[in-house]
């Protein structure tokens, strides 16, 4: 299964705290991120990236 990271911000001036995953494909790491980003309160949104590469960028409003 691919690994894939997510970069999990909680403000402009905190870097931003990285969870490596791994996940069959993009659809279940999209899930993943959306439950670290409910479970997680102090998240605004996560990035998520595929050896190194941004995939996904998901806030916690639900808008991508």
């Amino acid at each position: 299964m691919p690994t894939y990271v997510f970069h999990l911000h909680d403000g402009p001036s905190v870097p931003p705290q990285e969870e490596a995953v791994e996940a069959t494909d993009i659809d279940q790491a999209r899930d993943l991120a959306e439950m670290r980003l409910l479970l997680g309160n102090q998240f605004t949104h996560v990035n998520v990236l595929l050896d190194g590469e941004e995939k996904l960028r998901l806030k916690r409003d639900g808008r991508g």
